[in-house]
């Protein structure tokens, strides 16, 4: 089969599309020919050495996010069958309940080889089931950034109609977060420095617009947008550079979960979560989800007519270039890989 593998970190001249063994099942795993992967910010820091896994081999088959069909099953499978289409989750030990260290001392594409190939293995309780609404490249876009919105607004916050999201940028777990607080009958205020995206979050609901260059004091802007009430949810992917605007944001005993932190991290950022004794936050931190989570995502979006925003899609030999694209942060929802 070809697959990419990563050989050594800090370089994309490092991945490399080749020829490798065809994974073989047995017991209760089954063997899926990925038709799609999905890119996260992840992907992009995981390949030029940006994140260390304990226990992490090179060389590696990297990216977490992938959708396919079942080619063949172990003798003990005995949830799915051959013909199936499936979606590996994220984390392939955390199957459900809470969250431990055990359940995700294993990442795909991080400390165990992920999904950038043409087969692979997983045991059948570490997969769920794909509606038939969704294409194999909207399936993939699925498993980290739309499990780690549904983990945050869904599972930890119980989010309720009428309460109100505030989503930083239009990348995935924003966009997610967008689609799933309006399934909710949630209100959205949506942040980006482009004008034409946030127009594209306008047509998928949005209702509230705010362009943070045009915009600094943007945490002020969505108080007053609340009427002073402050927001209900906030899901934070920007850190340390992002983190103090959402606290002028945030309701009193409202809720921010701490997403990735794509602005670089956040060293000390608790420290002003008390500087007013009405603050009162709850601090959350979010590392995707389970198998559990993932099947939930998909069975509300699929009889609601809900899809996925998919921004570009490149093939399978356009990896670095799909790569590069992540990178610039052009894109609007999800970058998707076929195969």
């Amino acid at each position: 089969m070809k697959a990419y593998r990563l050989h050594a970190p800090k370089g994309w001249e490092n991945l490399k599309k080749e020829e490798c063994q065809e994974p073989s099942v047995t017991g209760n795993q089954i063997k899926i020919n990925i038709k799609a992967v999905s890119l996260n910010f992840r992907d992009t820091a995981v390949t030029r050495g940006g994140f260390a896994y304990p226990g992490e081999k090179l060389p590696m088959i990297p990216f977490s996010d992938g959708a396919g069909v079942i080619t063949e099953v172990g003798p003990d499978v005995r949830k799915f069958k051959v013909g199936d289409r499936v979606s590996p989750n994220f984390f392939p030990d955390w199957h459900g309940g809470n969250f431990s260290a055990q359940k995700v001392f294993r990442s795909l594409g991080g400390s165990t080889d992920g999904v950038l190939a043409e087969y692979v293995v997983f045991s059948e309780d570490s997969v769920a089931k794909v509606p038939d609404f969704f294409s194999f490249e909207e399936a993939a876009s699925f498993p980290c950034a739309g499990v780690t919105a549904w983990h945050s607004l869904v599972t930890k916050g119980g989010i309720k109609a009428g309460e109100t999201v505030l989503v930083q940028g239009t990348g995935g777990v924003s966009v997610f977060g967008l689609q799933i607080a309006k399934l909710f009958g949630a209100k959205v205020i949506i942040t980006s420095s482009s004008n034409e995206k946030l127009e594209e979050a306008k047509a998928l609901g949005a209702d509230y617009l705010i362009n943070y260059k045009e915009t600094p004091d943007w945490g002020k802007k969505a108080l007053e947008l609340t009427n002073g009430a402050g927001v209900d949810y906030i899901l934070e992917v920007g850190g340390k550079d992002t983190l103090p605007q959402s606290l002028e944001a945030l309701k009193p005993g409202g809720s921010i979960y701490i997403i990735g932190a794509v602005g670089g991290g956040a060293p000390g950022q608790a420290n002003e979560l008390f500087l007013s004794p009405l603050n009162m936050v709850n601090l959350q931190g979010i590392y995707v989800g389970s198998v559990d989570m993932l099947e939930e995502i998909f069975t509300a979006f699929a009889p609601n007519q809900v899809k996925p925003a998919i921004g570009k899609t490149f093939e399978f030999d356009q990896v670095h270039q799909a790569l590069e694209f992540m990178s610039n942060g052009a894109h609007f929802g999800k970058i998707v890989v076929t195969i």
